[in-house]
């Protein structure tokens, strides 16, 4: 396995970075490798990116009002109107 260097210390970035050292197996620095030279950018990018993704929060509230309400739009009501009153609609009257 090659150890693979992630330094990231670039003036630009307004946050602070810190060196991570990954093993990774040949293949996958290969295909890692291959990547960057397909796309022109560095491999530390493409393994940030990559990271990031993996922990990237990206799951749904299914609790969340809003998946109760479907239809959206105009039951016919009187003062029933999603599109112009939704946040009340959702989550109850502001007070």
């Amino acid at each position: 396995m090659l150890a693979m260097y992630v330094l990231c210390s670039m003036s630009h970035v307004p946050w602070r970075m810190t060196l991570v050292q990954a093993q990774i197996p040949e293949s996958e620095y290969r295909l890692l490798r291959q990547r960057a030279e397909a796309t022109g950018e560095p491999m530390k990018e493409i393994f940030r990116k990559a990271l990031h993704a993996y922990l990237a929060d990206d799951k749904v509230n299914r609790k969340d009002p809003i998946f109760g309400l479907f239809p959206l739009g105009s039951s016919g009501k009187k003062g029933h109107d999603a599109a112009r009153r939704h946040d009340d609609e959702l989550y109850g009257p502001v007070r």
